[in-house]
């Protein structure tokens, strides 16, 4: 396979990945399309050395990208088997157009190595995510959630981050620290401990744990400095309450026996260690559980060496007394230690001990074990992880199986529409016609009712409040279940107030429920049944009942009824199926109007009834809706439809060319371009997912090579999530529509486009 093959062949897979040769430098020969977006570069990096092209950050101290990359592609060499790297800084130089430098990135790599027929390595697949949007997401998700104040300084002493925790500790007002210097805000810190550990881990790099005191707010802080790239990470709590909590709690065990006696019985019943130390690290007193652990009956006077700690342990605790009583300041620390239990991880805390006078006479400290907390808590994290994956993947497989979908329902429906139009008067294939786009529409329906559930369990799907007429939703919902009511063969009453009844909703998502129950009745209801809607206003809601006479609904099932994907075990055997989610679809929607949805049933046999109740609007408009008329035919109008589908392509431009409009149909990005010169259209047509140059390109090409052409860009893609149509937006397109697009719809909106530039003449 030669060199121009293998990038033939890599090009257009997805995700971001480069092709490597097993020669010492690592010989670039191809790269996908992604990788070479997300990198700043172009097919000029096909056979030149990876780390030439992509060499380390020099200003960066934790850049360790090249070496751990390096050493990785040599294992993949050495085992032949795929390594996965944890998540890497490699920061990726800019274009000399965009500045140059150099800019911060983070990735999850994956090297697996190709092996010919023989077994002997070809070549190395270099695959990486891009996981510096997340990682800074994610940060600031934690921090904003952590209940310790969180602030970082710049090398200037400048605040850049602060969350809110901090702010609230602080009594600050939220973003009032940003960009403010420390020792201008808090005066006072100079030649503290704050100071001499700001300063240790800004110049040293050293990371600092202390609580000290700070005089100008009267309040005590625990402290613990980390260095980071751009200056320092300070966490911190008030911990004024529980030191005054403690003092006073030695206060009155100094002033009663009897109260000593109830602490140390409160003491021994908790799981806890418990102990105290004098000023000469000779234990004084610990509890029962302590005791126990240590293995001895009596602690007094004995030492940490004593009590069969080993040398270093024992060092780090002397020194931590000592801070304690030098500082009079509490200090925390977590430590493993491994004994007759196993490993187990304990969090401690030391806190000095004041007599009446305020004097240091001993430390006192509590040890609890932490291990399961912290399993579970990282198990939370895995799960959390876990779902928020498992959530991602399903909306992206919705959103690829609706445009997977889309793409055949487009030509299919054009196809239909000139049918019905080369076929009219046709008494004998008009039926025909009728079944085959119900079956068309019921596909649409099945697509859009998938995505719009996801959209609402997302939170994203949105509302467009407005007031709107009880009569015109029920008329607009029966007009379009009537194609199915005809087929079944049902008779359908529809029984409405005599006044006006006024709603404050989404006209499209209230037509949208009405319309599920009508299907659900007729699916349900074998042929040559009665179904009826009857509305009735009951104090400020009013109810909207849905009835049939089909099979019935077992009352066993109906709490089942509403749940995503259920059909409540009815009869397949008679009736059309379905997917099961426009019940749970219509419920959600009617929860986001204020409304409610429920289902009732006498049993098997005996029909079904699905009353939806809505509250009245508050105020009754004065004016009634104005009709709109239907639109005419486009009149010669020159439209440019550009789809790499060629069933979808023809199909449209013959709909539109009997519709009188002037066609030209493009395969692609760059037939379209050129075909757009010559034929100068007033509307484009313009699928999004094509090959090589996608519609986002086009958009954009179109719109600077020809900023003074009054032209129209119409996405028509089988891409319809919110991010799909912000993209269009930000591209350059006027409209965004969904395959298979509705053709009044799009007939309606070309001609509005006509309209509109026949007035501006």
């Amino acid at each position: 396979m030669t060199s121009s093959d293998i990038r033939r062949i890599f090009r257009h897979i997805p995700g971001p990945l480069l092709v490597l040769k097993t020669d010492p430098a690592f010989t670039i020969m191809a790269a996908s399309e992604d990788y070479l977006r997300i990198t700043h570069t172009t097919e000029k990096i096909f056979g030149r050395s990876l780390f030439e092209v992509f060499p380390g950050n020099p200003a960066a101290e934790d850049d360790s990208g090249v070496e751990n990359l390096l050493a990785s592609l040599e294992r993949v060499m050495a085992t032949r088997t795929p390594h996965t790297m944890a998540v890497q800084r490699y920061d990726v130089q800019l274009p000399p157009e965009e500045g140059g430098g150099f800019e911060e990135r983070y990735w999850a790599p994956i090297n697996s190595p190709v092996l010919n027929d023989k077994g002997e390595l070809e070549f190395l697949i270099h695959r990486v995510e891009d996981a510096t949007a997340k990682a800074n997401s994610d940060a600031v998700a934690i921090l904003e959630s952590i209940t310790e104040g969180f602030f970082t300084l710049d090398r200037q002493w400048r605040f850049n981050y602060v969350n809110s925790e901090a702010h609230r500790i602080l009594d600050r007002e939220p973003g009032s620290l940003q960009g403010k210097v420390l020792w201008e805000t808090y005066p006072g810190l100079e030649g503290t401990e704050f100071e001499r550990a700001y300063h240790r881990t800004m110049h040293q790099r050293e990371k600092s744990s202390f609580t000290a005191f700070y005089a100008n707010q009267g309040r005590w802080y625990e402290v613990t400095t980390f260095p980071a790239p751009e200056g320092i990470s300070v966490y911190f709590r008030n911990v004024t309450d529980q030191k005054t909590m403690e003092a006073r709690q030695e206060e009155l065990i100094a002033k009663s026996e009897s109260q000593r006696r109830i602490y140390e019985t409160a003491l021994n019943s908790t799981p806890d260690f418990v102990y105290v130390f004098g000023l000469d690290h000779r234990a004084l007193y610990a509890n029962d559980a302590l005791l126990k652990t240590w293995g001895v009956s009596d602690v007094r006077g004995k030492t940490w060496m004593d009590l069969g700690y080993e040398q270093w342990h024992a060092d780090m605790h002397d020194r931590e007394l000592d801070q304690v009583i030098n500082s009079r300041a509490p200090i925390r620390g977590e430590i493993p230690f491994t004994g007759t239990g196993g490993r187990r991880i304990y969090d401690y805390i030391f806190a000095p001990v004041f007599d009446a006078e305020g004097k240091v006479v001993a430390v006192a400290g509590t040890t609890r074990d932490v291990t399961e907390r912290q399993a579970a808590d990282q198990a939370i994290r895995e799960q959390a992880a876990r779902l928020a994956e498992s959530d991602r993947s399903k909306d992206e497989f919705l959103a690829t199986l609706s445009h997977e979908l889309r793409n055949p329902l487009a030509p299919l429906r054009n196809s239909l529409a000139l049918l019905r139009r080369n076929a009219q008067g046709d008494e004998r294939s008009a039926p025909i016609h009728a079944m085959m786009e119900r079956q068309v529409n019921h596909l649409v329906r099945l697509v859009d009712d998938l995505l719009e559930l996801s959209r609402i369990s997302r939170g994203t799907l949105s509302l467009r409040h407005e007031r709107v007429e009880l009569a015109a939703i029920v008329r607009n919902a029966v007009e379009t279940a009537s194609p199915l009511v005809q087929a079944a063969g049902h008779e359908l009453v529809v029984e409405l107030p005599d006044g006006p009844v006024w709603l404050d909703g989404d006209d499209v998502r209230l037509v949208q429920i009405l319309s599920n129950l009508l299907d659900n009745a007729v699916k349900y209801t074998e042929s040559g049944g009665r179904l009826a809607v009857r509305a009735q206003v009951q104090a400020d809601v009013v109810a909207v009942t849905v009835s049939d006479n089909g099979i019935g609904i077992d009352p066993a099932v109906l709490p089942r009824m509403f749940e995503m994907f259920s059909r409540g075990d009815r009869d397949s055997a008679r009736t059309q199926g379905g997917l099961g989610i426009g019940l749970a679809l219509s419920r959600r929607l009617a929860e986001m109007h204020g409304g409610s949805l429920d289902a009732h049933s006498g049993g098997v046999g005996q029909g079904s009834q699905f009353t939806v109740r809505l509250p009245l609007a508050a105020v009754v408009p004065g004016g009634e809706p104005v009709a709109v008329g239907r639109a005419g035919e486009l009149a010669l109008m020159r439209v440019l439809v550009v789809d790499d589908n060629h069933d979808a392509g023809d199909s449209l431009a013959m709909v539109l060319d009997l519709l009188g409009a002037e066609v030209r149909v493009a395969r692609g990005g760059v037939e379209a371009l050129d075909m757009f010169a010559s034929f100068q259209p007033r509307v484009v047509l313009l699928d999004i997912g094509m090959p090589g140059m996608n519609g986002y390109d086009v958009a954009r090409a179109i719109r600077s090579g020809y900023p003074g052409h009054p032209v129209t860009i119409v996405a028509l893609t089988g891409w319809g999530q919110d991010d799909d149509l912000r993209r269009s937006r930000e591209a350059g397109f006027d409209h965004h529509l969904v395959k298979p697009a509705d053709l009044d719809a799009l007939q309606d909106l070309l001609s509005s486009i006509d309209k509109a530039a026949r007035d501006l003449a």
